[in-house]
């Protein structure tokens, strides 16, 4: 196997880490089969808990432990992973390290700022600590060298997913996250134009944080270490400086290792990108900015929406407050508006009672990493927002675009095309939920291909809970038994008969070959 990605991956190029990109291999290759958990797996240890440990067989890649023990991300003691804490840029523990970015952004600490991304995350340590500072953070890292970061964020627990900003935009919409970060990620921001700077920028909410810990910041102490002359990480760091101010940022705060940027939370600034001469320059209006699934990135500064007046971070109620608060972003969607807002939030009340009836297991330890495969306004996610959780919302790139409501709700959610594979590693998710998806996709998805890719990402034990027309669920129940599924049928909760909902249980099961 690891012979065939490298294989894949030399048909790609190495400038800009483009064979680090998403490559799905063409239909004709497409695989009809399971794949088995590793010798030796174990239910993974529950939360909250496995934030700080997880089971080594179930994630067998020592590569980081080994290439990374003196940074303290990680550790092997018996049949153990452990995650003390540690990072390159923080070395006294990553909560010392949060500790000191809350004294900088104080909007950290009163529900201003909500949803995070860390690009180059590692293995999610810095999302991890956010979490219980209620800010939901989505981790991102590439498929490299470190060997599944991504699989060691989702064992434990903490939201993430794989993916790198090389050529294609970020699978997100515009003016997304409240805050974004990079711990010494060692990223490029001002080659090619300030390409990956303008996608950070893009998918930044107005009057949002952009956080740089690493080179070039605190050049003047830190050069020495980073094989490299101070001159060179001052003309680095100027002009960093010069490119983020260029694009309407601005310095906000700095301090030892850490610096944070601000995007301007009005488009006064964004007069000036405008000039002819202007550099980088304003993208043409026709340059969709919401469109993120395969669409290249773009050397020019997106402007926000004059129209929308209440998507800045000062603007946007606080959290909690803006999970149940119909975003003005909503009036952007086909059919949207504050009824069918208010509407959908009552009826996910009622649905996800009915789910918990069905199911106990959500709501316990049992259940932890959650997708909803084809949301709408996140209302799943918001239902069971009080239970030990989180959920990842999908919306399908050839749906109605909701998930800009999702993120100005405070939740967190990708594009997805379902004809493809997910941009996770296998055995991630403890629960999957979908809603007529196959009534929605099947005229461009087999669904055969669609259930054993959720097989495939689906934990031991794990569920599916599936909502479908009455015909879809039976054809599903047949695929399902030669995955080693038990299912049941169920009502809705007003149990008509066109309409069924199907759960799922995934057996633990290995190989012939393995004990």
């Amino acid at each position: 196997m690891v012979y065939v990605i490298l294989q894949r991956w030399k048909k790609y190029g190495v400038q800009r880490l483009t064979f680090m990109e998403r490559h799905c291999p063409p239909v004709i290759e497409r695989k009809e089969c399971l794949v088995p958990p590793p010798d030796g797996y174990k239910p993974p240890i529950k939360w909250p808990k496995s934030r700080d440990e997880c089971w080594y067989r179930n994630v067998p890649y020592d590569w980081i432990n080994k290439q990374k023990s003196n940074q303290n991300w990680l550790r092997k003691e018996g049949e153990k992973f452990q995650f003390p804490g540690g990072g390159t840029m923080f070395p006294r523990g990553v909560g010392d390290y949060v500790d000191l970015m809350e004294d900088l952004i104080p909007e950290m600490k009163d529900g201003t700022v909500r949803t995070a991304i860390d690009t180059g995350c590692g293995v999610a340590s810095w999302g991890g600590n956010l979490l219980d500072r209620g800010i939901l953070t989505l981790s991102l890292a590439p498929r490299d060298n470190h060997e599944a970061q991504v699989q060691f964020a989702l064992e434990r627990g903490i939201p993430a997913i794989l993916g790198i900003i090389a050529t294609q935009r970020l699978p997100f919409p515009s003016s997304s996250f409240d805050m974004a970060h990079c711990s010494r990620c060692l990223i490029p921001w001002t080659e090619y134009g300030g390409i990956y700077l303008l996608e950070v920028h893009r998918i930044l909410r107005p009057g949002g944080f952009w956080v740089l810990s690493g080179p070039p910041v605190n050049y003047k102490r830190r050069w020495r270490g980073w094989n490299t002359t101070i001159e060179e990480q001052r003309s680095d760091y100027e002009k960093l400086e010069e490119f983020l101010t260029s694009m309407c940022f601005k310095l906000y705060n700095k301090k030892d290792d850490i610096a944070v940027w601000q995007k301007a939370s009005d488009n006064d600034c964004y007069s000036k990108v405008a000039e002819p001469d202007a550099y980088p320059p304003k993208c043409d209006d026709s340059l969709e900015p919401d469109s993120a699934w395969y669409t290249p990135l773009r050397s020019c500064v997106l402007v926000p929406n004059p129209k929308l007046r209440t998507m800045a971070l000062e603007s946007i109620p606080k959290w909690p407050e803006r999970l149940h608060v119909a975003p003005e972003r909503i009036s952007e969607v086909r059919g949207g508006s504050a009824s069918t807002f208010k509407h959908d939030d009552s009826k996910w009340k009622v649905r996800a009672k009915h789910y918990k009836k069905l199911l106990p297991d959500i709501g316990s330890d049992k259940i932890r990493n959650v997708m909803d495969m084809n949301t709408v306004y996140g209302g799943f996610a918001a239902a069971v927002i009080d239970d030990p959780l989180w959920v990842m919302n999908v919306v399908s790139s050839y749906a109605v675009n909701t998930l800009p409501v999702v993120y100005d709700r405070g939740l967190i959610g990708t594009y997805h095309d379902w004809c493809e594979a997910f941009s996770t590693y296998p055995r991630t998710y403890d629960l999957l939920y979908l809603d007529g998806l196959f009534t929605t996709e099947s005229h461009r998805c087999d669904m055969k291909y669609v259930l054993l890719e959720m097989d495939r990402i689906l934990r031991p034990s794990g569920y599916a809970l599936i909502r479908e027309s009455s015909y879809f669920v039976d054809a599903i129940v047949t695929i399902a038994e030669g995955m080693r599924w038990r299912c049941s049928k169920e009502d809705t909760e007003y149990g008509v008969e066109k309409e069924k909902i199907l759960i799922c249980q995934k057996k633990l099961w290995y190989s012939s070959n393995q004990s």
